[in-house]
């Protein structure tokens, strides 16, 4: 009996560390409206081939949808149970080749390589994770933000139900 309560005591304890662990280091897990996903990939206007990321990638869904459109898709999430989740529906869907989720911290990843970037941040990081993105993505890059807007990057023309489009000049 003294066994099972140890071990329901460390598996709880592991538990509330990978839940907390992503409110701490990032943002907590919201899922993005299918309408907005919609709106993220038509707005990013994926050429076949191109590389996209999704920056705190949840459960998959912006990854998937950009695959669909023709790109290789890439996440990047803290949270291993969201990171399964992810990899699992796209071996569901059978995208693997074109589809990945990486698990860790897009902090340390340097973005240059891709000329599509999503993110769906909070305030709270927005203004390091613009000069991040003015610092290391390339001239023509898109950047799509679902919500929330960088706090001095002047948009372009394109806004569409509180998703964001920003062209890296």
């Amino acid at each position: 009996m003294i066994i099972l309560l140890q071990f329901l005591a460390i598996a709880a304890l592991l538990v509330v560390i990978y839940l907390l662990a992503p409110i701490v280091r990032g943002a907590v897990y919201f899922p993005t409206r299918p309408a907005n996903v919609a709106t993220i990939v038509r707005l990013a206007e994926i050429k076949s081939g191109e590389k996209a990321v999704d920056l705190g990638s949840g459960d998959g869904r912006i990854v998937i949808a950009l695959a669909h459109a023709g790109a290789e898709a890439h996440g990047y999430e803290i949270n291993p149970f969201l990171v399964w989740r992810s990899r699992a529906a796209i071996k569901r869907v059978g995208l693997e080749n074109r589809a990945r989720i990486h698990w860790r911290s897009f902090w340390g990843v340097n973005l240059a390589p891709y000329s599509v970037v999503v993110v769906y941040g909070i305030p709270y990081i927005m203004r390091a994770l613009e000069k991040k993105l003015l610092r290391e993505v390339q001239t023509g890059s898109r950047v799509v933000s679902n919500i929330y807007e960088f706090p001095s990057w002047v948009e372009s023309v394109k806004h569409k139900g509180g998703v964001y489009l920003y062209f890296k000049k």
